[in-house]
């Protein structure tokens, strides 16, 4: 009984570690070795697939939830994290080019002045 369950429990991880591709094949393969007939094997893909859909949803709620937790403790910047600081920066240039009124011409330039020439 212990065996079949492991046996059960690693055969449930392998199946989410793989694409539909692969856990489909692995369907019509079970289909035709236990010679299902046409409806029982289309009502097993079916729920297969639907199986598949669910487990891999909450494989990747998972994985996106460690790989946050992840990033929180490295202290690295979220996207959206840095979209706020980008937003905050351009409000912040308008209100430095406000306060600071239309810009000034630059000043010209003096004309260089003549060299000395030296007599000999």
């Amino acid at each position: 009984m212990i065996e079949q369950l492991k046996k059960a429990l690693t055969t449930g991880v392998a199946v989410a570690l793989k694409t539909w591709d692969e856990v489909e094949a692995l369907g019509k393969e079970m289909i035709k070795k236990a010679k299902l007939p046409e409806k029982e094997a289309a009502q097993l893909l079916k729920n297969l697939k639907q199986s598949y859909a669910k487990t891999q949803h909450q494989l990747e709620t998972r994985v996106h939830g460690i790989v946050k937790d992840v990033l929180k403790k490295a202290d690295v910047a979220t996207s959206d994290e840095i979209k706020t600081l980008k937003r905050e920066i351009q409000g912040l240039r308008k209100e430095l080019r406000a306060t600071k009124g239309p810009k000034k011409a630059a000043p010209k330039a003096a004309p260089p002045k003549p060299k000395a020439r030296s007599v000999s």
